[in-house]
């Protein structure tokens, strides 16, 4: 099977992707934080993660992540996370979707 975006091939982060594109932009905007701040709290390699997010900015604005720079540094940063760290991270993120849902 050929996956047609780069997230298609976790379940999880297909989840997440879907979830985050299905809602309003201002709980699009306090999900998209969170993740950020989570990653930032896992003391991942911020560095690299501000260095690949500086090469990354998109000079056109197809995706629909691409949209709000928040969304976009927060999906460039899950991008990058290394495989072994996503299966905890994905949990947690997946967590906060929920206490949105719940608010």
């Amino acid at each position: 099977m050929q996956h047609k975006r780069w997230y298609d091939k976790n379940e999880a982060l297909k989840q997440i992707m879907g979830i985050l594109e299905s809602s309003d932009n201002d709980t699009r905007n306090d999900i998209a934080n969170d993740i950020i701040q989570l990653i930032v709290n896992k003391q991942y390699d911020i560095d690299n993660f501000i260095q690949v997010i500086n090469h990354e900015t998109p000079s056109s604005r197809n995706r629909w992540y691409d949209e709000d720079e928040t969304m976009h540094s927060a999906v460039e940063m899950l991008k990058n996370i290394d495989e072994n760290e996503k299966k905890e991270l994905f949990k947690e993120i997946l967590t906060t979707i929920l206490n949105f849902g719940n608010e």
